[in-house]
């Protein structure tokens, strides 16, 4: 059996929009040791202008909690959104890191095309300047009319960790949303698949060898590896990650290299 890390999920409960209940993250837990799942990073979200040190507090107490329950390692971190006050707060020293390293799982309002977010890259800068590097969640979601490579390519030139989703890939967010991660894995555009699990039953569950499978088969098991083990582990340790190498299926020249 394969061995993934998941590294983007809201495993914890009653924190934010994840886990109804305790009984729900500990079947969640169940099922993603019996997938093959062998590390996960709670990921509950973070949000500027909603956020203090008492929920900041209540949050690590309910990710303790899950961790002495947990059968599968956990690590600690945060999903922090990137709205109009994400800047003005990031002095107040609540932005939690995946597992205290310098990589930061961030995310853009996904109801909202990436093309109408006028501070996008003033985000990403502020994170850079600070000595962080964006692990930015979801990447195939904020593009509602297609890919927009210039602004993807610039995510690639400013050393952007890119994040895609399970349930994006199986198809369970629509034809639109699965064609933009087909495109993005094809051309060599993601370091990381995730579950971002919700729930403890239907779609946006902890489990990944199905999409495992289908990467697998579709850019080769050694690729798969680095996306669902090598490069979380890798990140996990505060490391540099690997790159995959994809023929381009969109843009015909050569491999795609970071």
């Amino acid at each position: 059996m394969a061995k993934y890390f998941d590294l983007h999920s809201h495993v914890a409960w009653g924190i934010d929009d994840g886990m109804p209940s305790r009984e729900d993250a500990a079947s969640s837990l169940k099922l993603a040791k019996s997938d093959g799942i062998i590390g996960i990073c709670s990921t509950p979200h973070f949000i500027p202008g909603q956020l203090d040190v008492h929920i900041y507090n209540e949050i690590v107490t309910r990710q303790l909690e899950l961790r002495d329950m947990s059968p599968v390692p956990i690590y600690f971190g945060g999903e922090v959104m990137m709205n109009s006050e994400f800047i003005q707060n990031f002095d107040l020293d609540l932005y939690p890191t995946l597992n205290g390293s310098r990589y930061m799982l961030v995310e853009y309002n996904v109801l909202r095309d990436i093309h109408s977010i006028d501070f996008r890259d003033d985000c990403l800068y502020e994170i850079k300047v600070r000595g962080y590097i964006p692990v930015i969640a979801h990447i195939e979601r904020y593009f509602h009319e297609g890919l927009d490579y210039s602004i993807i390519d610039n995510w690639v030139d400013m050393g952007c960790v890119l994040q895609l989703n399970r349930t994006s890939i199986l198809g369970v967010n629509g034809k639109a949303i699965q064609a933009n991660a087909l495109e993005l894995l094809d051309n060599g555009y993601c370091d990381l698949i995730c579950t971002d699990t919700h729930r403890a039953s239907g779609n946006r569950i902890e489990k990944m060898s199905d999409v495992y499978s289908v990467v697998s088969k579709r850019i080769g098991s050694e690729n798969a590896d680095i996306l669902f083990y090598e490069n979380p582990k890798l990140l996990l340790s505060n490391k540099e990650i690997l790159n995959i190498e994809v023929e381009k299926k969109k843009k015909l020249f050569g491999f795609f290299r970071r």
